[in-house]
């Protein structure tokens, strides 16, 4: 039997082609378009520095991460269709905002990784996502951990077959729609995207693949900030300071023209963070296409 309700969507009705590209093209692996964007960050910088200049020491100052996040989360309220996925052939609408990192508890080499799931929504200032992710991240990094940790590191003490056993259950489940909230909070791979800052470690945003398990259809990859020679308006030679993002999309969600124009979305607030200072003007035709709910923030809401 097929259930059509969901912990985190909406099952959707979808013109034939998009229904047909499902099923010509079953996973997210074949289905993968890469993108690359340039975005240049001296404004970002400049609001990093008046934000955190007064900060009292240990404070958590404010760094490129939310910013993107940010940013990310109105690019996915002003395009909605972003927040689709493909679950057995059938497309659904998300009913959350939501992205998905890992972070360590210490930075160390032997640091413990620790998946964190972050809730967003359409009219959050920089302010808003700067508190929550602080709120999120030292939960996190704190004695208390994340809430799923201790199940999740049960998982160590199995034998190979009944890992696989697990995640064959948890796969059967989902693509009938029995799958419950509870597993759902298990894997950080139900999110509108994953996201991984290899630019805090110095290096190039990679061309990352998207996950076959879960149902996210979107990675992002946030490289190092690096600086660049170019040409003003006038003919002189300057420098600035630039980061290139990289993004793979499910194809079966959203085309190149329209993953493209929300990249441009995002490349903008980042490159004019002042926008983020004030909530976003989203459209109420766009706030009815996302469908978010109460339910979607409470999958991933660590509110009491």
């Amino acid at each position: 039997m097929f259930f059509k309700k969901r912990p985190d969507g909406t099952l959707l009705k979808v013109p034939g082609y998009t229904k047909m590209v499902s099923i010509m093209m079953p996973t997210r692996i074949e289905s993968t378009i890469y993108m690359q964007e340039t975005i240049v960050v001296d404004k970002a910088y400049k609001l990093m520095e008046e934000w955190n200049k007064d900060l009292p020491d240990g404070a958590r100052r404010l760094t490129i991460m939310p910013i993107l996040l940010a940013a990310l989360a109105r690019a996915v309220a002003a395009r909605p269709k972003l927040n689709r996925f493909v679950s057995n052939f059938r497309h659904y609408q998300r009913n959350n905002i939501s992205f998905s990192f890992v972070t360590k508890k210490t930075l160390t080499d032997d640091g413990k990784e620790v998946n964190l799931t972050i809730p967003f929504k359409p009219e959050d200032t920089l302010k808003d996502v700067f508190e929550r992710f602080s709120e999120y991240v030292d939960l996190a990094k704190s004695s208390e951990g994340n809430k799923n940790e201790e199940d999740v590191d049960e998982f160590d003490k199995l034998p190979i077959f009944i890992l696989r056993l697990i995640v064959w259950v948890i796969r059967f489940l989902d693509r009938r729609n029995w799958i419950s909230a509870g597993m759902i909070k298990l894997l950080p791979f139900y999110c509108t995207a994953f996201i991984t800052n290899v630019g805090s470690l110095k290096l190039n945003a990679p061309l990352h693949h998207n996950y076959e398990i879960g149902n996210v259809g979107i990675f992002v990859s946030l490289g190092k900030t690096e600086k660049e020679k170019y040409i003003t308006k006038d003919n002189k030679i300057s420098e600035r300071r630039i980061i290139k993002v990289t993004y793979t999309f499910d194809d079966r969600i959203v085309d190149g023209i329209y993953a493209g124009r929300a990249m441009k979305i995002v490349k903008d607030l980042i490159e004019n963070p002042e926008k983020l200072l004030k909530p976003a003007n989203i459209a109420p035709k766009y706030l009815k296409e996302l469908n978010l709910t109460e339910q979607g923030w409470k999958l991933w809401s660590i509110e009491k």
